[in-house]
């Protein structure tokens, strides 16, 4: 048996202002053919699961591309092209083959195609036939499509929120396709996608008092139906200016479409019913930092959501650390600030040099002006260090050149600055740059939700921010102009309005 594979992967902020191109793929190193598996073997990433597949069911993996970047503005159209021409290559080249095995994102924009996913299956679909199975991996937030649905015979998508079982979902998706080419299953599937328009927090799936968790749970009473081959359950990426934005449940059973239809129906509707449940009050940066300053031990999380390196920001906002310099805040460590010209002078100067620059707020002007502060240049680092927490446990993590800045002298404020935009969902994060996050008052991450994987377990205290970014939970600052409407929250919608 042989399976081709490949990796194409992005979540894409249509309001962002930094293109998706070849570059920025390339900062996290695009791979061809069998230099893949030799990245991932061992690891906890999906490109490991379907090793350990093949190994499992005795099958061929035939490798074709990896490429993923960090979440960004839209994805030029040669850039696209680019990649997806690897994929479809390395398929065209593989000869006979039994199945199709991919890893997918759900929510990546490309300029002028507002359903990537959808074209990739469907240009794949049409290379193969019909008679030859697709089955991929989505992430939760994936944005779903009836393109996607007709050109799949099998999509699932991750349960949880920080994404900590990629690995577990993947292995489904390979164990299923072995039972579809083996002629065990029959997949059938149903999307439904209602009215409803979800902030990154409130898919979290690590807190049982989320609408998310109470949704996956459901889903996961569904799964137990013999019928059933998968029920999955989609917040979706709420910064993509497209049609086909917002929720959806997808369940697949074994040859039944009207069973499929019923549960997906049902799935959707315990999600409007919490509509209301969705929505999120984070706290203001001047109270959010008094709290953090007055709490009676740390680390206290300030989680600066709107400014997400996993949503498509610029990594640059500032407004929490000003606020932190205002209020004299002391043992505190931001996580981190994207500033290449500041990383510039910081290594000029040299290791222990004190140097007055402004950094942060430069990439637009939805993070916030530049803050000016005084520190001293205490590491200089290359930005590469093994991840180790729960999220892609082994992987090996590149922010680019990166600068540990001391402001207010030891005992301070440390300000980490990465060329790259980083998101910090890993306690190496900190202390690859030698800060032990345990032993500060307070951490500013850059994360929506990510964050809470790894930092939960040490935080007494997590405040969500209400700075501003281009991921902020507060949707009317965003001028989107392609959703359907109406949508709610955005529209003012009664309970029987689905």
């Amino acid at each position: 048996m042989r399976i081709v594979t490949g990796t194409i992967s992005h979540e894409t902020n249509t309001f962002s202002n930094i293109p998706t191109d070849l570059g920025e793929f390339g900062k996290q190193t695009i791979s061809l053919g069998d230099e893949i598996p030799r990245r991932f073997e061992g690891t906890n990433a999906i490109e490991a699961a379907f090793i350990d597949a093949s190994k499992r069911h005795g099958f061929e993996l035939v490798w074709t591309v990896w490429a993923s970047a960090i979440p960004g503005g839209l994805i030029p159209r040669e850039t696209f092209d680019w990649i997806e021409g690897k994929l479809l290559d390395g398929i065209r080249k593989a000869g006979k083959i039994d199945g199709v095995l991919l890893h997918l994102h759900g929510s990546m924009v490309v300029d002028g195609i507002p359903d990537a996913e959808g074209r990739i299956l469907e240009d794949v679909r049409r290379l193969v036939g019909p008679d030859i199975p697709i089955a991929n991996t989505l992430d939760l937030h994936s944005l779903n499509t009836e393109q996607m649905l007709a050109n799949s015979n099998l999509m699932i998508g991750y349960d949880t929120y920080p994404h900590v079982d990629p690995y577990e979902r993947a292995t489904e998706v390979a164990d299923n396709l072995v039972k579809i080419i083996k002629g065990e299953l029959k997949p059938t599937g149903a999307l439904e996608k209602p009215p409803l328009w979800t902030p990154l927090q409130s898919q979290v799936t690590s807190r049982p008092d989320t609408p998310m968790r109470r949704l996956i749970d459901r889903a996961w009473e569904i799964e137990k139906d013999p019928k059933v081959i998968s029920a999955s359950c989609f917040g979706g990426f709420p910064f993509a200016d497209v049609p086909h934005l917002g929720l959806s449940t997808l369940v697949y059973t074994n040859d039944d479409p009207a069973l499929a239809t019923k549960y997906a129906r049902k799935l959707a509707r315990l999600a409007w019913e919490m509509h209301d449940q969705w929505l999120v009050h984070p706290t203001p940066v001047d109270e959010a930092v008094r709290q953090a300053i007055e709490a009676p031990e740390g680390p206290v999380i300030l989680a600066d959501i709107a400014d997400s390196g996993a949503g498509g920001t610029a990594g640059d906002a500032t407004e929490i650390l000003r606020e932190m310099l205002e209020q004299g805040a002391r043992s505190g460590a931001v996580c981190s600030i994207s500033d290449q010209e500041a990383i510039d002078k910081a290594i000029a100067a040299g290791v222990g040099a004190t140097l007055t620059m402004k950094i942060g707020g430069k990439r637009d002007r939805f993070h916030g002006d530049p803050v000016e502060v005084t520190g001293k240049v205490r590491l200089i680092h290359d930005g590469e260090f093994i991840r180790k927490g729960p999220m892609s446990t082994g992987i090996l993590q590149r922010v680019g050149r990166a600068v540990v800045l001391e402001v207010g002298g030891i005992g301070g404020i440390e300000v980490m600055l990465t060329e790259h935009r980083a998101h910090p969902n890993d306690l190496e994060y900190f202390r690859a740059f030698g800060i032990e996050p345990t032993e500060r008052k307070m951490l500013v991450l850059k994360s929506a939700a990510h964050y809470r994987a790894a930092f939960d377990p040490i935080a007494r205290l997590t405040i969500e921010v209400d700075a501003p970014g281009l991921t902020s939970p507060d949707f009317t600052r965003f001028d989107f102009k392609r959703v359907r409407r109406p949508m709610y929250p955005l529209d003012d919608m009664p309970l029987d309005a689905y």
